[in-house]
Order: C-alpha cells, then structure tokens, then sequence
C-alpha cells in the first residue's frame, strides 16, 4: 500500500514538473512572438517616417505632408509603451535634423540641425500619447479607439509646446528677432493657432482610424 502511494506521489511530481516545463516554454515562444510583433511594428512605424520626412524634402509637398511625419511615434507609444514611443520618437527626430542638415528647404531649417531642438522634444511625444491612452482607455475597443484620438492631439501639442520652448531656450534673443520680438509666450499662441491646431486636428482625426483598423486586423 504505501509502495503504491509513494509511487502516485512521484508520478504526481513528475507530471507537475512536465507541466511547468511545457508552461515556461510556451511563455518563451509567447514573448518571442511579441519581441517579434513590436520589432515589426517599430520597423514598419520607422519606414513610414523616414518616408513622410523625406517627401518634406519636395517643396510642394512640405507643408501638406509635415504632419503626418510624427503620427508613427504617436501609434508607436500607444501600441507599445513609453520605451518603445520614447525610442520611435529619438529616431523620428534625427531623422528630421538629417534631412534640415543634407536636404534643407529654408534658412529656418539650420534652426533644427541641434539635436536639442530636432531630437528631445520628440523623444516626449510618444511618451505624452502613451500616457494620455493609459490614462482614457478601458477595456472595450470603442474606448481605445476614442482614448487614440485625445492621445494623437496630445502628442501633436507636446511637439509644438516643446520644440518651440526648446527654439528659444537654445537660440534666446536669435530667436525672438526671427518672430518679431515675440516672446516665448506669445509666439507659442501665434505658432499654436497658425498650425499647431490643424496638427491637433489631423492627429486626432486619423489615430482613432490607424486603431480602429489595428484592432480589427488583431481579432483575425
């Protein structure tokens, strides 16, 4: 009797042990999967913006197709995360100083050759998109779809707020005779309600639509 317990005993152990086993692989071959999913997805967000960044460098099309050149970080940081926005945004920002340094269009490019100007306020679009998400979404696709829009304006006006601040904190009084004795303040409002609102509004508009298709491509 106590052979057969023992034995149940063992053969118990052995089969909890063959289970956790097949668990740890299948969570491996899980985050392999999704190691997979996001570099496709930061390498596709990526191409999108080099691309919107370089049909920028065509004059008729630089002001109509601007943008859309940060839209990717937006998406990045909301599908993503923050690390993974934050990285997207890096990238789309010295992507655009490449561009101001080989492909400049006007005098007002050689203002974005600094990275602290081209690159830094990027890096917090993302971030501001993936919190604003985190922050508005629930469960339901219905809210994520609507979470994306708020998260898409925010981001637009993170870059808008910051590149502008970083304009003046690098270039000081350069860049106060260059908006005609505007301060920091003041030039904000006049940038802000001359594009900074369509940025809002376009990014607002097409985000929802980038998740709602992303969404439906996911229940496949």
């Amino acid at each position: 009797m106590s052979e057969t317990v023992e034995f149940d005993t063992i053969l118990r152990i052995k089969m909890s042990c063959i289970r956790k086993e097949r668990e740890q692989e299948e969570r491996k071959m899980n985050n392999n999967f999704t190691k997979t999913n996001k570099l496709t997805i930061m390498a596709v967000m990526f191409a999108l913006t080099v691309v919107f960044v370089l049909v920028t460098a065509i004059p008729n099309f630089a002001v109509s197709i601007a943008v859309a050149i940060f839209l990717p970080t937006i998406f990045t940081g909301i599908l993503l995360g923050p690390g993974a926005g934050a990285a997207m945004g890096g990238l789309a920002g010295l992507t655009t100083m490449l561009r101001a340094i080989f492909m400049p269009l006007s005098p007002s490019d050689s203002l974005f050759r600094n990275p602290l100007v081209s690159i830094l306020p990027r890096i917090l679009i993302g971030l501001a998109a993936y919190m604003v998400f985190r922050l508005i979404a629930k469960d339901s696709d219905q809210s994520k779809i609507v979470a994306s829009g708020f998260a898409g304006a925010i981001g637009m006006l993170t870059n808008t707020i910051f590149v502008v601040g970083m304009l003046y904190v690098v270039y000081g009084q350069t860049m106060v005779e260059a908006m005609g004795g505007l301060g920091f303040v003041s030039a904000l409002g006049v940038l802000f309600t001359s594009n900074g609102i369509v940025e809002m509004v376009v990014a607002a508009v097409i985000t929802p639509i980038l998740m709602r298709a992303y969404l439906s491509y996911r229940k496949k």
